[in-house]
Parts: structure tokens; sequence; C-alpha cells
């Protein structure tokens, strides 16, 4: 039955949330590439799971490549301050940002809020050492209960979370993580393949 509600959020465009996962206010929401298309559902998310941690591995607005279109600097900066302001709203704590290879450093220092991160850092939230990255090369070498990362699709080991293969969710107390399914269509926003054709 659960896999049915799941597929049933999935292909409406909202994120599914267990029952198990609603009222846990120590937990940290791993998101990474999010297109301007899904922001909606992520801010619901957040609203609904209050996280005390997010944190972002990189490309805010990832429908806007600016590593291949530079000239879209100001819809892009519209779009992130926008979406990382409405986070901010429902983040107990903070939100921490390692910059990717489409985003602007310089607009992201100007976001409300935030903490910026260098790919390949690790950082402490409470007990738990995370290291970060945007890409999966270059995560740091030494020994961290989880490493975070996006870009692509590859998979990591046990301890390696994908953002871009899911919203996970890090339970602080329990260490136990929590892997949420992307509304249908992210993939395609994400490689900017939003026109059907015949």
């Amino acid at each position: 039955m659960k896999y049915i509600i799941n597929t049933l959020y999935f292909l409406s465009g909202r994120i599914y949330v267990p029952t198990h996962l609603l009222g846990r206010k120590n937990v940290i929401m791993h998101i990474s590439d999010t297109p301007s298309n899904i922001y909606a559902s992520i801010i619901k998310l957040v609203k609904k799971i209050n996280p005390k941690y997010i944190i972002h591995t990189g490309d805010i607005v990832d429908n806007i490549k600016l590593e291949l279109y530079p000239n879209r600097l100001n819809e892009y900066k519209d779009y992130a301050s926008i979406f990382i302001s409405e986070l901010v709203k429902y983040t107990s704590s903070r939100i921490i940002i390692v910059p990717g290879n489409h985003d602007n450093i310089d607009v992201i220092k100007k976001l409300d809020k935030i903490y910026i991160v260098e790919e390949g850092s690790s950082i402490s939230i409470e007990d738990i050492n995370i290291g970060v990255s945007h890409k999966i090369n270059n995560l740091p070498k030494y020994k961290c209960d989880f490493y975070l990362y996006g870009h692509d699709k590859s998979k990591g080991n046990r301890n390696q979370l994908n953002g871009i293969n899911s919203i996970n969710i890090i339970d602080i107390e329990s260490k136990n993580v929590f892997h949420l399914k992307y509304p249908m269509g992210t993939d395609n926003y994400r490689l900017l393949r939003t026109k059907i054709g015949i």
C-alpha cells in the first residue's frame, strides 16, 4: 500500500512523506541539483518536516546552466533568492550550501542565513561528521559518518548519499537515513528536456 501511495504522489508531482518522518524535529535534509520547476514541492516538504538543517550540494537553480549560459545570471539570482528565502522560513537552524558548477558564488554569498562550504570539506553537525562536495570525486578522503554530493547519478557506498538520486533525510539522533523521491519530471527539468515531441 505504501508503494502505491508513494507512486501516486510521485506521478502528481508531489513528494510523499511517510508518517514516521512527521514530528521528528532533529533531522538534516539533503538536496542537490534543484530545478526551479520543483521548488514548490520542496518548499511543501520543508514545511511538513521542518528540518533542523538543510544541506544543498550545489546547482541551486539547475535548469539554468550558468556554466553554459552566463548571460542568465539575473534569472538565476531571482530564482535562487526566492527559493532560499522560502527554505529559511521553515528551517530551524541553518542552510548549508556547497556551490556547484552551475552556481554563482557571489550571488549565493548575498543570500540570507546561509553557510557556504567549500567542495571537499567536512562539517560537524551535533555529533555527526559529514563530508560534502558537489561531485563525488571531490569528497574528502578522511573518515566521515556520511558523505553528501550531487552533480550526476554516481552511486557511492552505503554512507555516500547522492542528492540527485533522492532527497535524503538523516535523523541526527539515530543516524538513520530515509530516501524520498523527487517529483516526476525532475530529471527532465535538470537536463532541460521540458518539451515532449512526437
